[in-house]
């Protein structure tokens, strides 16, 4: 592969002079780094398995991006110039900037901007730092490591499922009040910066969301905006309807259990409030094309409330894939499986048939073996494809 893109490059290139250059991205990997070594030193030749050797041109440069040197050799780091970017400098307002300005309408950009500054930085630094209104408090625990930019992102993405933006011609949220707006970015909070907290944790945070919204409380099942519900113990058990713009407990939509005695024993699920809060995530993430992961012990009906929302969609517009992961699942299988269920579309596109969406669920995604060097290989096939929208053809000569 580096072979292919290197001549494209040089050749492409050698009669304009144009600058090159060639990203790496992903984990440093000691078996294909050392090859890399008189590449990147003086001589810039690198030797292939037939003996033919590769000289870098002067306008063809590499670039490693790299979370650490774990795995990296001394010899391999002198012939690097290291620059270390520290997640403070750049953070999330430069993410947060260009998802607003994308926005069609005025006035949500504005009011976006308002609440924004008014509740995620103090969220945040409650979260990640364990500082509250000045004090320093401990942290709140989260479920998986996670960064101030991913939790802003998994806000903006909600916020595009539950707000979509319509154009000019306006969304939801070209008719909503700033109260309804507010309530939906209350609703929005709870599921993108609370979502990875644990149990403990999400009451600390629904404490301290309330104390800065500052608004009067309802002890009903179903409140107004403008209005925080205080009837159950956290937010976390309530939703904002966008079509009637009411807060609503999720007790309230859960769907009563109807036996059929012809369904499988394993396709019975009776709804539960977190099996009908899941699903609703599951249907909104869906609707805006956004990969989802549910995290959970064993035996928390994560399977079971994926798969009855799967049953549910409409196979006339959709393709289903189950893949199960094991100790065992290399990249190779995973790929072959995503190019057995899309066509050829043109040259370099692929995709299911036209007018289907393909829904692929991935079960016990953990699971698969982590090699010498902490890489799980699977699971970085799928950071490629979520990341560039694609991947290398193996199946035929680069």
């Amino acid at each position: 592969l580096y072979t292919t893109v290197t001549t494209e490059a040089v050749v492409s290139t050698q009669s304009t002079g144009e600058r090159r250059y060639i990203l790496f991205d992903g984990d440093v990997d000691a078996l294909w780094v050392e090859n890399m070594n008189s590449v990147m030193d003086d001589n810039k030749l690198l030797t292939l398995a037939n003996g033919e050797r590769m000289r870098l041109q002067s306008h063809v440069a590499l670039l490693f991006e790299v979370s650490d040197l774990q795995y990296a050799s001394p010899a391999t780091v002198s012939r690097c110039g290291m620059v270390y970017v520290d997640p403070k400098n750049l953070r999330y307002e430069p993410y947060w900037n260009k998802w607003v300005n994308n926005r069609s309408i005025k006035m949500e950009q504005e009011e976006f901007n308002r609440l924004f500054e008014k509740y995620v930085p103090p969220l945040l630094e409650y979260i990640l730092e364990g500082v509250m209104a000045g004090k320093n408090v401990p942290k709140l625990g989260t479920i998986v490591p996670i960064s101030d930019l991913r939790l802003v992102t998994q806000l903006s993405v909600l916020l595009d499922a539950l707000i979509p933006d319509l154009g000019e011609t306006g969304g939801a949220g070209s008719t909503m009040s700033p109260s309804a707006i507010e309530a939906v970015f209350l609703s929005a909070l709870c599921f993108s910066l609370g979502g990875p907290l644990l149990e403990d944790g999400r009451i600390k945070f629904d404490d301290y969301l309330k104390s800065i919204a500052a608004m009067g409380t309802c002890q009903a099942d179903t409140c107004s905006a403008g209005e925080i519900p205080a009837g159950k113990p956290t937010l976390f058990d309530y939703f904002f309807d966008t079509e009637t713009s009411e807060w609503k407990a999720w007790s309230l939509a859960v769907e009563p259990y109807i036996h059929d005695p012809e369904r499988l024993f394993t396709e019975i699920l009776v709804p539960t409030i977190d099996t009908t809060r899941a699903t609703w995530l599951i249907e909104h993430m869906v609707r805006v094309r956004k990969p989802i992961v549910l995290v959970g012990e064993t035996g928390t009906s994560k399977t079971a409330t994926i798969q009855n929302v799967l049953r549910g969609v409409d196979r006339e517009s959709n393709l289903i894939l189950n893949i199960n992961f094991s100790s065992r699942t290399t990249s190779l299988d995973i790929q072959r499986n995503l190019e057995s269920n899309v066509e050829k579309r043109t040259k370099d596109s692929f995709g299911p048939p036209a007018g289907k969406k393909l829904l692929v669920f991935m079960d016990d995604m953990n699971m698969p073996m982590v090699d010498t060097y902490g890489t799980q290989q699977p699971i970085e096939l799928l950071k490629l494809l979520s990341e560039k929208g694609g991947m290398y053809d193996r199946g035929k000569d680069m």
